[in-house]
């Protein structure tokens, strides 16, 4: 029976992060970076500021996501190059593509796109949708079995992460054998990808650039891990991909580069973002 702010949300989250990581460290820690969305606009930064103080931190610089991810890559660390990098974010729910340029350690976004309604998640519900048109099942008896619904789309997610690497995937539901294979799932979801692509085309577009001004693309998010992502969006942007590094780890990553600095320890770069 209480009401919550999205501030107070968030800052119970930091609070749990906090505790987390003391207990990791065995060191109070009351300093942090904080990261957020390119298209984050000063009240939501603020809002963010306002959470981590709330949760007993020192909120030192609020970081754009994208820019965390290419510092985790090393781009921008030396103060003499100028570069022109394609973030691209897919995540569970949402997909970001970010355009920065960096100029001798300075980063500006120079445009934002994406969809709040694409991810990794639709991946799923194609596949469980086709397996559901296959065992002859109705939306209608979905609804009334939610348990049904509930392991297809488990099951899904875990054929959609084996296809990764397999060619072939099979489960099974209530006795019914599923099978999907990797031509399959890319034909159901090369479409999402496709209107990823529109996003980038977009950016490009508002930025004002050619593919070829393109130096870097930085892969971000879980969802980057199918094959098919990173194909699509190699062969767009006609260059190979920055992805070694974990994409769900890689803009947490990132402000670590930039926590490394304001603490001082990094006495070469002075990171601007813009």
């Amino acid at each position: 029976d209480k009401f919550y702010t999205p501030i107070e949300l968030s800052s119970c989250i930091l609070k749990e992060l906090k505790a987390r990581a003391e207990h990791i460290l065995k060191t109070p820690v009351t300093k942090a970076v904080i990261t957020v969305p390119a298209y984050f606009n000063d009240a939501q930064r603020q809002a963010t500021r306002d959470a981590g103080r709330l949760a007993g931190l020192d909120v030192l610089r609020i970081v754009n996501e994208p820019t965390a991810a290419s510092l985790a890559y090393g781009l921008g660390l030396k103060t003499d190059e100028t570069k022109t990098i394609a973030v691209y974010d897919l995540g569970g729910g949402t997909f970001d593509i970010s355009i920065l340029r960096i100029v001798g350690g300075i980063f500006e976004v120079l445009s934002t796109n994406g969809d709040t309604y694409l991810g990794g998640d639709d991946f799923d519900r194609a596949i469980a949708q086709y397996w559901s048109a296959k065992l002859g099942l109705m939306d209608e008896e979905l609804k009334v079995n939610k348990n049904i619904a509930q392991e297809l789309r488990l099951l899904a997610e875990e054929a959609k992460m084996q296809l990764s690497s397999a060619a072939q995937f099979k489960g099974n539901i209530a006795g019914e054998e599923l099978v999907l294979n990797k031509e399959e799932f890319e034909k159901l979801a090369k479409p999402f990808v496709e209107r990823t692509i529109q996003c980038c085309k977009n950016a490009m577009e508002d930025a004002q650039l050619t593919l070829s001004d393109i130096d870097e693309v930085v892969m971000v998010g879980g969802s980057t891990r199918v094959p098919l992502v990173k194909q699509m969006v190699s062969d767009f942007f006609g260059r190979s991909l920055h992805d070694s590094l974990n994409p769900d780890e890689v803009v947490a990553l990132g402000a670590a580069v930039q926590a490394d600095i304001l603490a001082g320890n990094n006495k070469d770069f002075l990171l601007l973002d813009i």
